[in-house]
């Protein structure tokens, strides 16, 4: 019986070429066995081996419906971050800047639908909402990517949209040390570089890694906006600067008993510049028929100077014996982020001049601890345990005009201090009903106590505490119709939390608009089908295909009222729990085939495509139903890999398009469109497989993304599409070069 925990039998391949594998040394969070699977062979533990070319996903034994993709998968394409692989799997778009993948958005749905996991634990983040942004995790610590669409209740309940547990590398399993050089261009130049070594004595493994990365991403933006008789034209220069540097490293003792302790660290630290140069040009006419004329123009200079850290420490010991096994384990987590936002402004022709800075400050720390026992009988499997999360988070936020004084009109979400504790207990059981049938059931239980002090921008507090209780279950059943087919149905309960802001019970004044969070939201539940099919043809070639629909009940979302207050007049805007009801549905297909039909075995091609719908009444325009905000409505991949065993060189192309999304936000509809993206890849082996150089391409096709926002004074005016304002927004980036050197030491 296979494990939703990461335990799973994955066939091997009967195509290799040589490459060279990077190894990343440690695990990012507390990894067991459970957690991280145990499928290296011993022919595996060495630094240097014949990497499987073909571009299957794995075969997985769950009885839950998950897809493995390993990171032979991503590779040859040199993905700098999680981010960079991400953008290949089925069901994953983003709705991130061009060029740009940090929040992976599962079935299309927003990113806070996601729930992102490292090895089978959730981590702490910048967002508010609690979306984790994926694009500071190193690729080249990653040893797979698991698509968790239907959960067991052995892991946390978050995942409407689905969930994505990363696994990361194992230094254990790895003797000997690896290298890498590296440049990217993108207008300018920059280097990446890693270096891991691990050993052991058969009592004490250990290892370290070190990856240091420079990305530079340069972006042009156009826009115009028309409201009435005004236009206003922007041209913009916006470039992202950053550094990632990602060092971890364990140590692991193997008991004669059988029984294994490990401690694992990490730390990841990212300096990061954005900056944005803007030319903003008004015009006037005096009649619809007239022409426009330039009345003022404007230049505008803002730069984020931002600093993110991620600290880890955990700890594990697994007790085995007999039919039970036992997995003890603890940790601390940290995330600290510290940003400065400076804008200035000045006519054109004129210097700069300071208009205001904002100035962010995060600190989210976690404890945690469980245990986790696993029972094993021939036909039958139980797994059950509890976990408890200590989490505390401080945010603060303001900002100060030109004198250095605090602005008590422009701090959108003011500032709180949020304790949580939650308490899980969970039991899973797996049976063996017939000789190819396999059905699973589980039960999760969280409770939660939340205290949140918020504060507004004179410093007045107001404190709320709450608790609640909620229990997922989680059915799952296989049948394994032939050696080579699988069938699954699964029923499960998920949940998306509030996020803080929505929680922050202080009512802020911001130019004409009033807003308050509500602390007794509850969060939005959503029961979710998927039924699934997977076709495995040999080692080389797999077919999939999977439909599912998710319910999505008590959805939180935003309403305005207008009020009068002291003689003026405002709009009251307030997340509500208005218990409305959305529905989400899709199917996806994934396919690879070797070119056997052209008589090149080592070709192997591949496509996955997913469709994407749903259905939720708008909080905003009444009587209005529209997809949930951000939805594309397709994304696909398609490409191919071909070896040339003769002369030790590979080539590939991987093709990437979403379909175009809208986002709502009040009585504003912004629809979006990217291009697709085209990659190529060419790597040439030397020295026996010693050594290897690859050179990589992204956006090949100059692709661009482009923004329709259009405003509406209420639901007649949508029906019609009657605007009351409107603008089209362009934003375009470089190709992406990279040229890498491998080896092993």
């Amino acid at each position: 019986m296979g494990r939703i925990s990461g335990e799973e039998d994955v066939k091997k391949y009967n195509h290799w070429v040589n490459a060279v594998v990077p190894v990343s040394l440690i695990a990012m969070a507390s990894c067991s066995a459970s957690v991280c699977g145990q499928e290296a062979s011993a022919d595996e533990e060495s630094v240097l081996v014949l990497a499987q070319r073909t571009v299957v996903r794995n075969h997985v034994q769950d009885t839950a419906p998950k897809l493995v993709y390993d990171a032979s998968y991503f590779e040859r394409y040199e993905p700098l971050s999680v981010g960079d692989m991400l953008k290949r799997v089925p069901g994953v778009t983003f709705n991130s800047d061009v060029g740009e993948y940090d929040l992976p958005r599962l079935r299309g749905l927003d990113s806070r639908y996601t729930q992102v996991l490292i090895n089978g634990r959730t981590l702490p983040g910048s967002a508010n909402d609690g979306a984790i942004a994926v694009d500071r995790i190193p690729a080249e610590m990653i040893s797979r990517i698991e698509i968790i669409r239907s959960p067991s209740s052995d892991i946390a309940s978050n995942g409407v949209g689905g969930t994505l547990n990363i696994v990361l590398k194992d230094g254990a399993r790895y003797q000997g040390g690896i290298w890498r050089l590296g440049a990217l261009h993108m207008e300018q130049t920059r280097a990446n570089g890693f270096i891991g070594y691990a050993g052991s004595n058969g009592k004490l493994d250990y290892g370290f890694s070190l990856n240091v990365q420079e990305r530079y991403n340069p972006k042009a933006k156009t826009s115009s906006e028309l409201d009435g008789d005004e236009r206003e034209d922007v041209h913009e220069a916006d470039v992202r600067d950053s550094r990632d540097l990602a060092l971890d490293g364990d140590l692991a003792w193997n008991f004669s008993s059988g029984n294994r302790a490990s401690v694992k660290l990490y730390v990841m630290d990212t300096e990061r510049e954005e900056e944005e140069l803007a030319q903003v040009d008004g015009f006037v006419r005096d009649s619809a028929d007239a022409a426009f004329a330039l009345d003022e123009s404007v230049n505008e200079h803002q730069l984020e100077d931002i600093s993110q850290r991620n600290y880890a420490v955990n700890a594990d010991y697994t007790v085995t014996g007999g039919a039970l096994e036992s997995v003890w384990y603890g940790g601390w987590q940290a995330f600290r982020e510290d940003k400065t936002e400076t804008n200035s402004a000045a006519d054109t022709g004129s210097v700069l001049a300071l208009e205001d800075s904002e100035v962010l400050y995060l600190d989210d720390t976690r404890l945690h601890g469980g245990v986790k026992w696993v029972y094993e009988r021939r036909s039958f499997e139980a797994r059950f345990g509890g976990e408890y999360q200590q989490s505390e988070r401080d945010f603060r936020l303001a900002i100060y005009n030109d004198e250095g004084e605090l602005d008590q009109e422009n701090d959108e979400y003011s500032d709180f201090e949020a304790q949580i504790a939650q308490t899980a207990l969970f039991a899973v059981g797996q049976w063996q009903l017939a000789e190819k049938w396999e059905f699973e059931a589980g039960l999760r239980g969280e409770h939660r106590a939340r205290d949140l002090l918020g504060r507004d921008f004179i410093g007045a507090t107001s404190r709320q505490s709450t608790d609640d209780t909620q229990w997922n279950p989680a059915l799952h059943l296989r049948w394994n119709a032939s050696a080579a087919d699988q069938f699954r149905l699964s029923l499960a309960r998920t949940l998306l939390r509030p996020q803080f802001d929505q929680l922050n019970p202080v009512e802020l004044t911001i130019d004409d608009e009033k807003f308050r969070g509500n602390p007794e939201l509850k969060p939005e539940s959503s029961w979710g089908i998927d039924a699934g099919y997977d076709h495995f043809i040999g080692d080389s070639a797999v077919l999939g295909l999977n439909g599912f629909y998710r319910r999505v009940n008590d959805l939180i979302e935003y309403t305005q009222v207008e009020l009068e207050q002291g003689g003026d007049t405002f709009d009251q805007r307030m997340p509500v729990n208005n218990r409305n009801t959305g529905t989400v549905y899709g199917a996806e297909l994934d396919l690879s085939v070797p070119a056997t039909w052209l008589g090149l075995a080592e070709m192997q091609w591949y496509v996955n495509v997913t469709l994407l719908n749903s259905r939720v009444e708008d909080a905003y325009f009444a009587g209005y139903h529209r997809r949930f905000s951000g939805q594309a409505n397709y994304v696909y991949n398609l490409g191919f890999e071909h070896a040339l065993n003769t002369w030790n060189i590979s080539y590939g192309a991987s093709y990437q398009q979403q379909g175009d999304s809208e986002e709502y936000e009040g009585e504003e509809l912004n629809r979006i469109h990217y291009d697709g993206n085209l990659e190529l890849f060419v790597e040439k082996h030397f020295a026996g497989g010693k050594y290897l150089v690859r050179l990589a391409g992204q956006n090949l096709l100059d692709a661009e993304k482009r923004e329709w926002k259009r405003e509406y004074d209420d639901t007649g005016a949508l029906r019609a599409g009657t605007t009351a304002t409107s603008e089209v927004e362009l934003e375009s980036t470089e190709p992406a070069i990279l040229l890498t050197l491998r080896g092993r030491l």
